[in-house]
């Protein structure tokens, strides 16, 4: 019960003070996961494990600009439901979107250094994504009013 009052309190902040524009020029992309029941919590092990840390040299390459992880407090009807969204700004349309470029050169030499077994790393991305019902992922931008 104190959880859902600390989340009505915090549903009752500003809109404005909790919601920040993007800079201008930047991608954001949300990353939808519907985990298949009873795997959420060796799929989230796995994601940190593997994946965020990637996420994070990208971070620090200059490539993603902000990186926002979240949870439903509710829970969902099934074909709507989602059990993780990611949140990453790209700081331009061609790291969101396009193959080939600086940044998968950049993710590339970030996974080598990072996972030297890479025979190791994809049997447990494969995993990661063996528990997930589905995924999907939406570029977002913001309305003004």
């Amino acid at each position: 019960m104190k959880r859902l009052w600390l989340a009505i309190g915090a549903l009752a902040l500003p809109v404005a003070a909790a919601a920040q524009a993007p800079a201008p020029g930047t991608v954001t992309v949300e990353h939808y996961y519907r985990i298949r029941w009873g795997g959420a919590g060796e799929f989230m092990e796995l994601y940190r494990k593997n994946h965020a840390p990637i996420l994070a040299e990208m971070r620090k390459a200059g490539f993603i600009t902000a990186i926002r992880t979240d949870e439903p407090f509710t829970h969902m009807a099934g074909d709507q439901r989602w059990d993780l969204r990611v949140t990453i700004t790209y700081r331009d349309a061609e790291s969101a979107v396009t193959t080939g470029g600086a940044y998968d050169k950049a993710s590339e030499a970030a996974i080598a250094r990072l996972y030297p077994d890479r025979a190791a790393l994809r049997a447990a991305e494969a995993r990661r994504f063996a528990l997930l019902e589905e995924h999907w992922d939406v570029i977002v931008t913001p309305v003004t009013e």
